[in-house]
């Protein structure tokens, strides 16, 4: 673990000064959208009159325990993503990420009953159902992932995690700007069940195609033997139609 860590660290300082002054450029416009359109939710959610449901048990103490769990994810996720937090401080950063998946897991839980169960919009909520349930197995799945010490695909997972995470900035973003986005859809009721699945998939398309697709494609070694694919090809050639 001390090795994977120290060359962690020691990569993230070799990356070229621009490169690096890139990276925190986009780390600090992702940081000041998410202060911003986490403001937005909370004003439009609990601010504006009629928005928390007539009864406490019916919606209100769901929604102030969904922010309240998911605080915690918002702030703690980006110091998950510092190289010299992970190498200086390893005690640190498994403790953040610890509350991390507690809370993305209780925010997630009370995602699904939220959108699935009490959703206002009929069409948002098996979107906001698909969301919640993608964003609980990431996140499980790079806890366990840690617990194994598999931390290349742990931070594959958690920046999925993350990624999903960040459906409130990507959600409030398409709405800001859905007159150019969604200028195809007229109806307001359409053009709202079509922001709910574009807030999560076309993100979730952009990780994989970052993180899965593209490594494929750019890769030239071949694939290990058990491999599903050369499992599917052998297996084919033994029975032919």
């Amino acid at each position: 673990m001390r090795h994977s860590l120290v060359r962690v660290f020691t990569n993230a300082m070799t990356k070229p000064p621009l490169m690096r002054l890139g990276t925190r450029l986009a780390w600090l416009v992702l940081i000041v959208l998410s202060a911003y359109y986490l403001y937005r939710a909370v004003h439009y959610r609990f601010l504006v009159p009629n928005r928390l449901g007539p009864e406490l048990l019916n919606k209100q103490l769901w929604y102030f325990g969904h922010l309240i769990v998911a605080l915690p994810v918002l702030i703690g996720a980006p110091l998950q993503f510092v190289s010299t937090l992970r190498s200086r401080r390893p005690a640190l950063h498994r403790f953040i990420g610890r509350i991390y998946v507690a809370g993305a897991t209780l925010a997630a839980l009370t995602a699904i009953y939220l959108g699935g169960i009490v959703g206002e919009y009929e069409g948002s909520r098996l979107p906001i159902v698909l969301l919640a349930s993608l964003w609980l197995f990431f996140t499980l799945s790079a806890w366990r992932c840690a617990v194994r010490r598999n931390y290349a695909a742990h931070r594959l997972f958690m920046i999925r995690s993350y990624g999903l995470a960040l459906v409130l900035v990507w959600l409030r973003l398409m709405y800001d700007l859905q007159d150019w986005l969604f200028f195809y859809v007229a109806n307001e009721e359409v053009r709202d069940t079509t922001r709910e699945w574009a807030s999560w998939v076309v993100p979730l398309l952009a990780m994989e195609l970052w993180l899965s697709w593209l490594p494929l494609l750019r890769s030239r070694k071949p694939g290990p033997p058990n491999s599903p694919l050369i499992a599917a090809t052998s297996l084919a050639q033994d029975n032919p139609r």
